[in-house]
């Protein structure tokens, strides 16, 4: 025991799940194996295992690394704007700068990573489709709350435009990692965004 311990003191966690999310990301989940993960960790296969259990269970240390690391810009954006539209304007133009930057993989691992998966992976999928429903929740409160405030007008559809907000971010997310360039981006995202409802 004490032995298997010290195997698994012997590396740094917090490295080793950044370059497991970093594989993650740039190969998606079926195609990231354990021998790939065990290069670009530093660590050993038993070590994963003992450190971390299966590969389910190493994806998902590494999706919610991801969540609390990249993408915490969403609540960041969602909470710190003094509007409605200003934070969902803000939300999205994080989200790209975050899609586009330099040495990482493009894109989001939330959105791709567990695309085109077989049945195997379905816990993968349904992680990665829990962390985008809670995505789409959070801005529909955000909207909510933008509606309460009066700088969204009561009328609007909070559910419907949460999901045309979060459509966008995925489809954001998908041209940056065909290599779309963020200047593009943004400027799509501003056609996008002139067709949020604000209160007059």
């Amino acid at each position: 025991m004490e032995t298997t311990l010290g195997r698994q003191r012997s590396f740094d966690t917090d490295d080793a799940i950044e370059q497991a999310m970093l594989l993650f990301w740039e190969r998606g989940y079926e195609a990231a194996s354990m021998a790939d993960l065990s290069a670009a960790m530093g660590v050993n296969p038993p070590s994963i295992y003992a450190a971390f259990g299966n590969k389910q269970a190493l994806f998902e240390r590494c999706a919610a690394h991801y969540a609390q690391s990249v993408a915490a810009y969403a609540p960041r954006a969602l909470g710190e704007a003094a509007t409605a539209e200003t934070a969902l304007r803000r939300f999205v133009s994080d989200a790209i700068e975050a899609f586009c930057t330099k040495d990482r993989p493009k894109g989001c691992l939330l959105v791709s990573a567990a695309t085109n998966c077989g049945k195997g992976s379905a816990g993968a999928q349904d992680l990665l489709t829990g962390y985008r429903q809670a995505s789409e929740t959070m801005i529909a409160d955000r909207i909510r709350r933008g509606m309460e405030a009066g700088d969204m007008p009561a009328s609007t559809k909070s559910d419907l435009l949460a999901k045309y907000v979060a459509v966008l971010i995925q489809g954001l997310a998908a041209q940056a990692r065909d290599g779309a360039s963020a200047d593009d981006l943004h400027e799509v995202a501003e056609l996008a965004l002139s067709q949020l409802p604000v209160s007059s």
